[in-house]
């Protein structure tokens, strides 16, 4: 794990980047996992000027696959270390409890993956196969109002426009969406 500690309008002391340190050897826990981990700790001190000053921390975790990042601001430095460091915490705590309830149910379901099937244990899987005419081409409009006399999430037609096999399908923002081959 590789962290780095820069500062801004800030002297970094001894004792500063010790509790950085401190803060951040916390999410060791959660970042064993991951190989190489990079962790980008920037300070900056709004200092003097109008207004109370203000410290920023900005933290950047960087893992294979993914980047995490928080910015927190306080009136003091060692306050908004704290913030952060929570902050981050809650983060990688999420990702992980998701990672390990993926594994939980991959075991409970056991299905293999199709990848490293052959033709005979494929066909097992298959418990139902259904054949249909698709009748006469249709437009997009007389498709959606097909699928909902049906009370289906998708409707598979023919395009009369096009002559290719089309399927319509509800959205989850309540619009629908047509799939169509080429």
């Amino acid at each position: 794990m590789k962290i780095n500690i820069t500062g801004k309008d800030i002297k970094l002391t001894r004792s500063l980047k010790s509790y950085v340190l401190e803060k951040i050897s916390k999410l060791e826990k959660y970042l064993s996992s991951f190989e190489p981990v990079n962790i980008d700790v920037k300070l900056h001190s709004s200092g003097k000027g109008k207004g109370e000053p203000r410290s920023t921390v900005e933290c950047t975790i960087t893992v294979p696959d993914n980047v995490f990042r928080c910015e927190e601001v306080a009136s003091d430095m060692y306050g908004a270390i704290d913030i952060a460091q929570e902050k981050m915490e809650r983060k990688l705590r999420q990702i992980k409890e998701k990672n390990i309830d993926k594994r939980k149910r991959r075991d409970r379901d056991s299905i293999p993956s199709f990848g490293y099937l052959n033709a005979k244990e494929l066909k097992k899987m298959i418990k139902k196969r259904k054949t249909f005419d698709l009748g006469v081409p249709i437009d997009e409009s007389e498709a959606i109002s097909r699928m909902e006399l049906l009370g289906h999430d998708f409707y598979v037609y023919i395009d009369a426009e096009s002559r290719s096999h089309s399927t319509v399908y509800k959205r989850k923002d309540g619009g629908y969406g047509i799939i169509q081959e080429k």
